[in-house]
């Protein structure tokens, strides 16, 4: 009897044992396919971030060749007509009598066909800005300022830190892009009178710190209706670059952009 009985322990040890490890071996692979699983989903994130990127990345570039075309078209084309225009104008006005009628009204067409070569020589130079390629970021990025310092009633500072180097071509228009695009919604929209930028060249990247003194912004309603800010978030995701907004309790606007000169795939 004692040794039936120890044979029934024996048996329900073994197969207590058997229990055991099979339960383990389900956990284990319960977790190896999870890990699979989680692997598998992260790769597809990534798949679809990368997929994105260049979709991204394509549509930009698409638009800085629209861009181009336009400026040329606007140079060689209606800024040539109207410089045309405005020779044959300047020509007729001096064979008119300087105080007749006809003089004056030839005066007044000559101001405004060098007021629309104005405007059209400053359109084409937004949508191509070549001081970029020429002399860099800085540059361009003054270049935009003395544009708006020309009045009384908003003025724009630029500042640098650290010495400044050559940058990526792409990085360099994607800065000047958004640089412009807040510059635009604060003197549209923010009711400013001064604004403050800085640059800061660092190892590592580009930090732009932006200031104005405006009435700020509803940063909701600018990351899920505003169409400039999206074009911000579009140009910063193909740079790899962040943005941090703030509204300083109605006192101003506020952004801290960093956009690395490396992609971090290739950092050490």
């Amino acid at each position: 009897m004692g040794e039936e009985n120890s044979q029934i322990v024996l048996i329900f040890v073994i197969s207590a044992a058997v229990v055991v490890v099979l339960a383990v071996i389900l956990i284990l692979f319960l977790l190896i396919y999870q890990k699979r699983i989680v692997t598998q989903e992260n790769r597809l994130q990534r798949l679809e971030n990368e997929r994105q990127q260049v979709l991204l990345k394509a549509t930009i570039e698409g638009q800085e060749r629209e861009r181009q075309r336009l400026a040329r078209d606007l140079h060689d084309g209606i800024g040539s007509l109207l410089s045309g225009l405005s020779l044959n104008l300047k020509f007729q006005k001096s064979h008119e009598d300087p105080g007749s009628k006809q003089a004056r009204f030839l005066t007044e067409a000559c101001d405004m066909v060098e007021e629309g070569i104005e405007n059209v020589r400053r359109v084409s130079h937004d949508l191509m800005p070549a001081t970029l390629e020429k002399f860099g970021l800085l540059t361009a990025m003054q270049e935009s300022c003395d544009t708006f310092n020309k009045g009384d009633e908003f003025k724009v500072h630029l500042a640098h830190v650290n010495s400044p180097y050559s940058l990526p071509r792409e990085t360099a228009i994607g800065l000047l892009r958004i640089f412009q695009e807040l510059l635009n919604n604060t003197y549209k929209h923010s009711g400013a009178s001064e604004v403050n930028i800085q640059i800061e060249y660092r190892p590592e990247g580009i930090r732009m710190y932006y200031r104005d003194n405006g009435k700020g912004f509803d940063i909701d309603a600018m990351n899920s209706e505003g169409i400039g800010f999206k074009n911000i978030q579009s140009r910063l995701m193909v740079l790899q670059g962040t943005i941090q907004m703030n509204n300083a309790n109605g006192k101003g606007f506020e952004a801290n952009i960093e956009v690395p000169v490396i992609s971090k795939e290739n950092k050490p």
